[in-house]
């Protein structure tokens, strides 16, 4: 028998199972089926799918490749620059399998220092032929401006009690 959290067995595996963020969802759409993304920077409260669109992005893009043209750090744990100017520097030189890219995806960016933000910046530059990044934020504006105006900024949205409540339905079903 095969334990999972559940938090991670229902999570949306596609965007179109995202709930509540239509305006987001369809622009992410949009990139998917060109194939293309820009920089983006998630930003909203915790809860809000922020995790699950980055993730979805990855799959739906790189198919059976996903996880090896995808990395997730938690800013929050690792935030000084060494992380940037190693584990994120190391993973973004490298060439995607099966694709003109890979994605980074920096989760609770907005905890990063600003020494760690500039070191970012610089390998946003250097290796946006190769690399995408996807940071999220509870705060946009503890990124630094030269970042921000690098990325697309997507705002979620809190959920209903009635979209939570439909997303326990369809799982129950």
């Amino acid at each position: 028998m095969e334990f999972s959290i559940w938090t991670e067995k229902y999570r949306p595996k596609k965007l179109k199972e995202v709930i509540n963020q239509k305006h987001i969802v369809e622009r992410l759409k949009s990139f998917i089926k060109k194939k293309r993304i820009p920089h983006m920077i998630f930003a909203g409260p915790p809860g809000t799918g922020k995790t699950c669109c980055a993730i979805a992005i990855a799959r739906e893009l790189f198919g059976k490749n996903w996880k090896q043209n995808f990395q997730e750090t938690n800013a929050s744990d690792m935030r000084g620059i060494d992380v940037i100017r190693t584990r994120i520097k190391n993973f973004s030189r490298i060439r995607p399998i099966g694709a003109s890219f890979k994605i980074i995806f920096l989760d609770e960016a907005d905890a990063l220092t600003p020494d760690a933000q500039n070191a970012l910046r610089r390998l946003m530059e250097m290796y946006s032929d190769v690399t995408r990044f996807i940071l999220s934020c509870n705060y946009s504006s503890r990124i630094i401006s030269p970042i921000q105006s690098r990325a697309a900024i997507f705002r979620f949205k809190s959920l209903s009690k009635e979209d939570v409540f439909e997303y326990i339905k369809r799982i129950v079903n």
